[in-house]
């Protein structure tokens, strides 16, 4: 013989007419405290198994506003006040003509541009952009404009 619960009332279930919502809060804190926070484990760190039993290892992140992909605070886009990121700009699965397949996206803060055009445009616009909000990191996305591109190209090629 099987042991069975007792099977409760359908009227007394605890979140029957509740019209209660979930609220996600956002807490306000400095950038070093996040970094303290986040540093160790987070869902965007990269390391290969064997380097967490060695002595000197680089660990590598996979934020989208990362600019070098490097684990590093002046890098992150989770501990920056304002994070900076430059990707393939993504066109809509029905849009069938793509005008310019190598367009970039440009992330500073909250927004995101879409930057279009011949490569010479396209750092001119990224630098503009990024010396304005983080002028450390000019160098870095101009270079991430560079390598970018050149996939880009080659993937318009191939197709």
């Amino acid at each position: 013989f099987f042991f069975q619960q007792p099977q409760a009332h359908a009227s007394v279930t605890p979140f029957e007419n509740t019209t209660e919502t979930m609220v996600k809060s956002v807490v306000e804190c400095s950038p070093d405290l996040t970094w303290a926070l986040v540093a160790k484990n987070n869902v965007f760190i990269r390391r290969s198994r064997s380097a967490t039993r060695q002595k000197c290892f680089r660990s590598f992140s996979a934020e989208p506003t990362n600019l070098t992909s490097e684990h590093k605070f002046k890098y992150s886009g989770l501990a920056a006040s304002t994070p900076v990121g430059v990707n393939a700009f993504k066109y809509p699965a029905d849009y069938s003509k793509k005008k310019n397949p190598t367009a970039v996206a440009v992330t500073v803060g909250d927004e995101t541009s879409k930057v279009a055009g011949i490569f010479q445009q396209q750092a001119k616009a990224v630098a503009g952009a990024v010396t304005a909000a983080r002028p450390d990191l000019t160098v870095s996305a101009l270079a991430k404009l560079s390598s970018l591109q050149k996939g880009l190209r080659v993937a318009a090629e191939a197709q």
